[in-house]
C-alpha cells in the first residue's frame, strides 16, 4: 500500500513525503519499529503513541500515521487523520478488498494460533501463504498485519481474536473469508461474555460472515456443534473422531519431544501425518488445518504431507530440552480447556524423573474464577508430583493441589520461580509452564533454561 493510498483510504491528509512510498510493514510499538516501517501513533488507555514518535524515528521509521500533527524531519512521510484506530480499520478494508486470493479465517476458545500455522502449512501446495503473525488478531493487530499481504500470496489465513460480541463479525467483515474454522467452544472470555452460550454465539459470527457458497470447517466432537450449524453456510466439513466426521481422526501416537503421528481418514483414503508438535490439542488443530486445506481444493495427500514442515508456535505446547531436562512451553495463554490439554501432555511425555507443573493465573473467568483455580490445583495434582502456583490465585491453587496429594508451593512473584527450579530440578525431570500471558511466565522459563523467552 502506498502512503498516498493510505491517505485516500482513511480520509486523511498527506502532510509531507512521497505519495508513492510503499508501506511494507507497520508498528504501533516504537520498540518494535524496523528501518523503513510506518509508525502508527495509537492513543490507548495507558499511553499515547504520539509521545513515542521520536523513538520510532530513531529506530528508522520512514512514515507516521497520526491524529495530532507534530513536527517531523524532512523525508519522513506523514498522514494526518481524525482517529487513528478508525483509520487503521479503513486501511484494512482497502487492503483486504483489493486482494484477489483465497481467504480463510479461524477462531475458537483454544488452538487458534496453532491451527492457523498448520493451516498455512497445509495450503502451501497452492503457493505462497500469508497469515497474520503472532497475536496480530485484533482490530489493531490485523490491520497492521495486512500491510504485509501482497498479490504474490496465493492464499491468506487469518486468526480472529475476540474481546466481546461483535468483534469477530467486524474483523471477518474486513477480510471476508470464504472458509472459516472454529476449533472448540470453551470458557475463555467468560468474564467478558458471561456464559459459554454467549461465547459460542460470538464465535459463530465468523460463520455468519461466510458467503453461502463458502465452507465452514467444524469440530465434529464439540458439544456446541448443533448450535454452530445454525449460523453456518450450506457447505460444512466436519472434522473429528465422531463417525459422522467427513475428515476422521483415526488415532494418534505421541513421539515425545520428537512430535506426533496423526492418522487421518478421508473418504477411502487413510494417511499418516508426521507433526513436530505434541499433545492431544495439536492432533485436533492439525486435523482442522487439513480440513481447511481440503475446503480450499488442496489434495488430501498434499495437505497432510505439508504438515510436517510446520514449526511449533512459541509459547504453545513447544517442547525444549536442556541439560537432560524437558520443558513444555505453554506460556502464551491459559483457560480450563487448554489447561486440560497441557496437563495431559505432561502426564504422557516420557519422564525419568519428576513431573512439575508451574501454573499461573487464568484470566477472564468471571464469577467462577476462584473455583476454576481450585480445580486447576486438583487437576495438576493428578498429573504432577510437584505444583508451583504463581499469581493472584496461587494460594488457592497450591492448597487444592496439596489437598489432592501433590507437593505444592505458591509464589506471588514470577521472579522467584526460576531460582526455585534451579535448586530443585535435576536430569530427567519434565516441567510444564502454563499461564495467561499477563503473568509473564515465559520469563521464568527463559531464566531457568537460559534460553530466550
Amino acid at each position: 500500500m502506498k502512503i498516498g493510498e493510505l491517505a485516500a483510504a482513511t480520509g486523511g491528509r498527506l502532510l509531507q513525503g512521497d505519495q508513492d512510498w510503499t508501506i511494507a510493514h507497520a508498528a504501533v510499538d516504537s520498540r518494535k519499529v524496523q528501518p523503513g516501517d510506518l509508525f502508527v501513533a495509537v492513543q490507548g488507555e495507558r499511553t499515547d503513541g504520539h509521545l513515542y514518535i521520536d523513538k520510532a524515528l530513531e529506530a528508522g521509521a520512514a512514515g507516521v500515521l497520526m491524529e495530532r500533527a507534530v513536527a517531523l524531519p524532512a523525508g519522513v512521510s506523514a498522514v494526518l487523520v481524525d482517529d487513528v484506530r478508525r483509520a487503521l480499520l479503513a486501511a484494512a478494508r482497502y487492503m483486504a478488498a483489493r486482494y484477489g486470493g483465497l481467504v480463510g479465517a479461524v477462531t475458537g476458545s483454544v488452538g487458534k494460533t496453532t491451527t492457523k500455522e498448520l493451516w498455512a502449512a497445509s495450503l502451501t501446495p497452492l503457493g505462497p501463504v500469508f497469515r497474520n503473525p503472532g497475536n496480530f488478531n485484533s482490530d489493531i493487530g490485523m490491520p497492521l498485519a495486512l500491510f504485509g499481504l501482497t498479490e504474490e500470496h496465493r492464499s491468506a489465513v487469518f486468526e480472529l481474536g475476540m474481546r466481546g460480541r461483535g468483534e469477530i463479525a467486524r474483523l471477518a467483515g474486513i477480510v471476508r473469508p470464504r472458509i472459516g474454522i472454529i476449533t472448540v467452544i470453551g470458557h475463555a472470555h467468560l468474564e467478558v461474555l458471561g456464559s459459554v452460550e454467549a461465547i459460542a454465539r460470538a464465535k459463530s459470527e465468523l460463520l455468519s460472515a461466510l458467503p453461502q457458497d463458502g465452507t465452514a470447517v467444524l469440530n465434529a466432537d464439540d458439544p456446541w456443534l448443533p448450535f454452530l450449524r445454525l449460523s453456518a453456510p450450506h457447505r460444512i466439513l466436519l472434522v473429528g473422531r465422531d463417525p459422522s466426521a467427513d475428515l476422521r481422526i483415526l488415532g494418534s501416537e505421541n513421539l515425545g519431544v520428537e512430535g506426533s503421528l496423526l492418522y487421518l481418514g478421508y473418504g477411502k483414503e487413510h494417511i499418516t501425518c508426521r507433526l513436530r508438535l505434541v499433545g492431544e490439542g495439536a492432533v485436533l488443530d492439525a486435523a482442522l488445518a487439513v480440513g481447511g486445506a481440503l475446503a480450499a481444493g488442496v489434495p488430501f495427500t498434499e495437505a497432510a504431507g505439508a504438515l510436517s514442515r510446520a514449526e511449533p508456535p512459541r509459547g504453545r505446547l513447544r517442547t525444549l530440552t536442556r541439560r537432560g531436562m524437558t520443558a513444555i512451553d505453554d506460556t502464551y495463554n491459559a483457560s480450563p480447556q487448554s489447561l486440560d490439554v497441557a496437563l495431559k501432555l505432561l502426564r504422557e511425555l516420557p519422564c525419568q524423573g519428576r513431573r512439575v507443573a508451574v501454573l499461573g493465573d487464568m484470566r477472564e473467568l468471571g464469577d467462577e474464577e476462584a473455583e476454576l483455580h481450585r480445580a486447576m490445583g486438583r487437576s495438576a495434582a493428578a498429573s504432577a508430583d510437584v505444583v508451583l502456583a504463581v499469581g493472584e490465585f496461587a494460594t488457592l491453587v497450591a492448597e487444592a493441589a496439596r489437598a489432592a496429594g501433590a507437593s505444592a508451593e505458591a509464589f506471588a512473584d514470577v521472579g522467584a520461580v526460576a531460582p526455585w527450579l534451579r535448586r530443585f530440578c535435576r536430569e530427567g525431570d519434565v516441567v510444564l509452564f502454563k499461564a495467561s500471558r499477563a503473568i509473564g511466565l515465559e520469563r521464568a522459563l527463559g531464566e531457568w533454561l537460559e534460553v530466550a523467552p
